[in-house]
């Protein structure tokens, strides 16, 4: 049960230990998955401590032979069967992961006799197929627990270069020769839509989901008092009722950042109301260079690669004033998308947290975002 106690306001870095909220449900759960299932995806919108509770998981379950990857900057196959190799020679010649590598680098070396670079612990020289075959002797000699993060960018990039699909189906036939690892796939793009729509579903076919919830709006509130705390601050009635609907919406990030904006302002009375609380939200929503400004860079990006800056500008425009359905959205942008297209937009906006959809109707997630669009992008709906 968590309480009020101090943690430090740190917008978008990962937290851990005492600055880790509010998941101790998640830890118990997602274990008792792992110990289960055999491949899981970690499923949620970006920005919510997907990284920071894998983690922080790992950091609590040192006694489980966990190898963790950031496969976003791989550009082919290569470049991933690398990373996971790299990191398993760093494992083997770690003291702490000695019980599940109990010769350390001495296991892999006698896996792989026939490579004189091996001894040499050198990796350069090893080609992708030699690494695939030393890979699947190690982990069906031994147990593994592979966390892959970023892995929906990857496949991403590898579409790019239309390489996704013989990536995917190489990698099933991996998965199943390795008879003794699982794994566990994350990162801020939503997986199975990304692989659907690419039409490559069959190749992940084997993965169970993990649904990792967003704060309920009594812990957001928490959440957000302890923030304040760390800086000595705390709220008074009116301020709570004022700012309830800026972090109902369970999103630590935007949490944060409305946090580092009260402490940046330094408020001589520590007990805030609801006109102290009113300034920071205000710089929230004219921030030029850090917070959502920087945190929207992302998807401007993904628009104008997709062509899709226009018709993404109309949609969340009308939404910032409105819920609206489908068939109203595409009424407003019919001659800049298809229905296809509009779907995969709408898709997109909601892994990016900025929309939400309930009831078959598309609102903002956040008031603190729909605000911010109003002022900062807000144009022509026509």
């Amino acid at each position: 049960m968590e309480y009020l106690r101090k943690i430090k306001i740190n917008p978008g870095a990962e937290v851990s230990g005492d600055d880790f909220f509010n998941r101790e449900k998640e830890f118990i759960s997602f274990r008792k998955r792992l110990m289960t299932i055999k491949h899981i995806t970690i499923s949620q919108i970006r920005r919510t401590g997907k990284t920071s509770f894998m983690k922080e998981f790992i950091a609590r379950n040192t006694n489980l032979p966990i190898v963790y990857i950031i496969v976003q900057g791989c550009q082919n196959q290569h470049d991933f069967y690398n990373e996971i190799y790299g990191q398993i020679v760093e494992q083997s010649r770690s003291k702490k992961t000695i019980e599940f590598l109990r010769n350390g680098w001495n296991t892999i070396v006698e896996m792989a006799p026939e490579n004189p670079y091996i001894q040499l612990g050198k990796l350069s020289d090893t080609t992708e197929e030699q690494m695939k075959k030393y890979l699947i002797k190690i982990l069906s000699a031994k147990e593994f627990i592979l966390f892959i993060d970023k892995f929906p960018d990857f496949i991403l990039n590898l579409k790019k270069n239309q390489i996704a699909e013989p990536f995917l189906s190489n990698f099933r036939v991996f998965r199943n020769k390795c008879s003794k690892l699982k794994t566990v796939l994350t990162g801020s793009i939503n997986l199975s839509r990304t692989i659907k729509t690419l039409g490559l579903a069959d190749k992940l076919n084997g993965y169970k989901t993990f649904t990792f919830p967003l704060f309920s709006p009594e812990n957001s509130l928490l959440f957000f008092q302890c923030l304040l705390y760390s800086e000595d601050y705390t709220l008074s009635e009116n301020s709570i009722e004022y700012i309830f609907p800026y972090i109902e919406d369970g999103m630590p990030y935007f949490i944060q950042l409305l946090a580092d904006e009260v402490q940046q302002l330094d408020f001589e009375n520590k007990e805030l109301n609801s006109e102290n609380l009113e300034k920071a939200v205000e710089k929230v929503f004219k921030s030029e260079e850090f917070g959502l400004e920087e945190f929207h860079s992302r998807l401007d990006t993904y628009l104008k690669d997709e062509n899709l800056e226009k018709p993404a500008k109309i949609i969340l425009s009308h939404i910032s004033n409105d819920e609206l359905d489908f068939d109203d959205l595409y009424a407003f942008v019919d001659n800049h998308v298809s229905k296809e297209r509009l779907a995969e937009l709408l898709n997109r906006l909601e892994d990016e947290a900025y929309l939400k959809k309930e009831n078959g109707k598309y609102s903002f997630l956040s008031k603190l975002m729909a605000g911010w669009w109003k002022e900062k992008k807000h144009f022509d709906r026509r």
